[in-house]
């Protein structure tokens, strides 16, 4: 467990014009439309062996999808399918859903309520401060995926309360190394970028416990 919480050498500076800029895109971007929860209910059917019934996953190994904004989820969707974001899985179970599939897939797993069966007994102080506070260079996740991790619907801001250390770890890096660019992945590039591996796996540490 990691508990204490280092001063980090300042390598770059997230400018004030690009705070000013995530705030802009949060209040300004609307919830994903089109969709149908009905449908979507049907296109999931085959989700669940991973991600769980109505979108709560049963083990760290998947994430959860319960709760998340429908925006977000239909980007993610759109880019397996187009092979921007690479996985052995996800690439072909979204190979053949058409656009609409997508909205429905989206519109149903935004209306489920997100549960945290297991959250993670230990965290780190290291990662609580700077998911709250951030430092010089690196703004506090709390200003776009909110203080308990529950994201933002309307700016399609992912919920981060629930998702398994290993997740959060992996996804940071790649943001890290510019395999998720894609859609609004890309505001995650610069943040990412001035992480120390050490602060990654604190920040992974401490989302975990987010219940």
């Amino acid at each position: 467990m990691m508990n204490a919480i280092h001063p980090m050498p300042r390598r770059g500076r997230f400018t004030a014009g690009m705070l000013l800029g995530l705030t802009f895109l949060a209040g300004s971007v609307h919830a994903q439309e089109g969709g149908s929860i009905k449908a979507g209910r049907e296109a999931t059917q085959t989700c669940a062996g991973c991600h769980g019934a109505k979108g709560n996953s049963p083990t760290p190994a998947f994430p959860s999808l319960a709760g998340q904004p429908a925006k977000y989820i239909a980007a993610q969707l759109k880019a397996y399918r187009s092979g921007k974001r690479e996985n052995a899985i996800m690439n072909g179970q979204a190979a053949g859903l058409s656009d609409q599939q997508i909205l429905d897939i989206a519109a149903y797993y935004a209306a489920q309520e997100r549960k945290v069966a297991n959250p993670a007994s230990e965290g780190s102080e290291m990662g609580a401060q700077l998911y709250a506070h951030g430092r010089e260079g690196v703004p506090a996740c709390a200003a776009c995926h909110g203080v308990g991790g529950h994201g933002n619907q309307p700016a399609g801001f992912p919920a981060l309360r629930g998702l398994p250390a290993a997740y959060v770890g992996q996804s940071l890096k790649d943001y890290r190394a510019g395999k998720r660019a894609h859609g609004q992945g890309s505001l995650m590039l610069p943040v990412a970028a001035e992480l120390s591996g050490e602060e990654i796996e604190a920040l992974a540490a401490h989302i975990a416990t987010l219940d």
